[in-house]
């Protein structure tokens, strides 16, 4: 009998994680697993502010994918995905059609801009490497410029950085650009007084931050804004964005050099395209408690590509779900390879983290080493301990982790990065 022909799409958290649960599950020469995707690395996207904000290096949040599908035995391919074709099975890409007998679709999501006009030509957004690369070019332009400008007024505007988006990213880069103001830029221009001349705008439509976070986390992440000097705007629905500025439902108006797009995100084109499969509202496929879509053998999806449901409500696009979730799809694609019956999946989630600057975040532990800790809510230093180590060990790759300690710890200590260096 021939290997099962097994094609992942998608190198994000979904997918990299199936691939190291797929390398224990698998018996040797049971399948030819394939992952496909535009770029050969794996992004650490919780960590992305920190590139955005001079903490850390680019290259510290990105991990090789083939580094992991070359230990499991493997092949990796970079091209992008085009297409699948359901009824020929078969992934249509950049490089030509690459056949399956079991597909994984998790190829992640992209940005949310909701249409709204002027977003795309004038926000930043805030989703790949290449973005906060800008993010952080853009932030040190404005600094240079200001500290050049004559007029006060435009000066003004040159140091106004408004954000759109009340959630993690929105959250956690506004907090970190401020601690990026207050412990690396300010002595390196003395010109300015940056509790003064700075603003930071971080406007949301919803009535709280961190809306599908607990609220006691919202409470502490507003308190430590506040503290921050951090204006927060709720309830304000972004209608329109120009070049400088970003006008609301309600006609209020916040004007800024930079505007920062960190709104959410939105299905991707690959997986809104398979609309022979049962799909929600979102175009996420609908996935049974085994992972499949449509009830097919042949087709599953997980993580922000799928729609869970659970206790009647969808598992958000976070993650940790992606993660919590891949061993269940790497023993349910190994039992249908060997004709055996399929296991269904339960979330437990282990709770939420943000970080909130320089020695604070906010922390909701739902389960610590897998003992239930009653949803514990906790803030300032203690939280902040609980985030680093959670986010050094989840980081793939001892050089990864190492460098992750390495710059953290300059970081902390000393300046970040504020050159704008190629």
């Amino acid at each position: 009998m021939s290997p099962a022909r097994i094609v992942i799409v998608g190198g994000g958290f979904a997918g990299l994680h199936l691939v190291r649960r797929l390398e224990r599950a698998l018996r040797p020469g049971e399948a030819d697993v394939t992952v496909i995707d535009r770029n050969n690395f794996h992004l650490f996207t919780p960590l992305l502010y920190q590139v955005a904000t001079g903490e850390l290096p680019p290259h510290a949040v990105a991990f090789p994918i083939r580094q992991a599908t070359a230990h499991a035995g493997f092949r990796f391919l970079q091209t992008a995905a085009d297409a699948i074709d359901l009824e020929r099975r078969s992934v249509l890409t950049a490089d030509g059609p690459l056949a399956y007998d079991h597909v994984v679709v998790v190829p992640g999501s992209v940005t949310n801009t909701y249409a709204i006009p002027g977003v795309e030509e004038h926000a930043l957004p805030m989703k790949d490497l290449v973005d906060a690369r800008a993010v952080r070019r853009r932030v040190l332009e404005s600094f240079e410029r200001a500290a050049s400008e004559p007029d006060a007024a435009r000066r003004l505007a040159l140091l106004t950085f408004v954000i759109v988006g009340g959630g993690p990213v929105g959250v956690e880069l506004a907090s970190s650009l401020r601690d990026l103001m207050d412990h690396t830029l300010r002595p390196m221009y003395p010109q300015f007084d940056l509790t003064r001349d700075v603003s930071i705008v971080l406007v949301d439509g919803s009535e709280r931050l961190l809306s599908q976070m607990d609220g006691r986390l919202a409470r502490i992440a507003l308190r430590r804004l506040e503290q921050q000097r951090v204006r927060v705007v709720l309830g304000a629905f972004v209608a329109e964005a120009a070049a400088g500025s970003v006008r609301t439902r309600d006609g209020a108006r916040f004007d800024g050099h930079t505007i920062v797009w960190a709104g959410g995100v939105r299905t991707n084109p690959i997986v809104a395209a398979l609309d022979a499969l049962p799909q929600a509202k979102d175009k996420r496929l609908v996935v049974d408690a085994s992972f499949r879509a449509g009830g097919r053998d042949d087709v599953l999806s997980f993580g922000d590509a799928a729609f869970f449901e659970q206790d009647g409500a969808p598992l958000p696009q976070l993650a940790q779900v992606a993660v919590l979730q891949a061993p269940i799809v790497a023993t349910n694609l190994a039992r249908l390879i060997r004709g055996q019956p399929l296991v269904a999946y339960r979330h437990h989630p282990k709770g939420d983290l943000i970080a909130l600057g320089r020695t604070s975040a906010g922390a909701q532990i739902g389960t610590l080493f897998g003992i239930p800790m009653g949803n514990v809510v906790i803030g300032g230093f203690p939280a902040w301990t609980v985030w680093r180590i959670n986010y050094l060990m989840q980081l793939l790759g001892v050089r990864n982790r190492a460098t992750l300690l390495m710059e953290w710890t300059l970081s902390y200590w000393f300046s970040r990065m504020a050159a704008n260096t190629p």
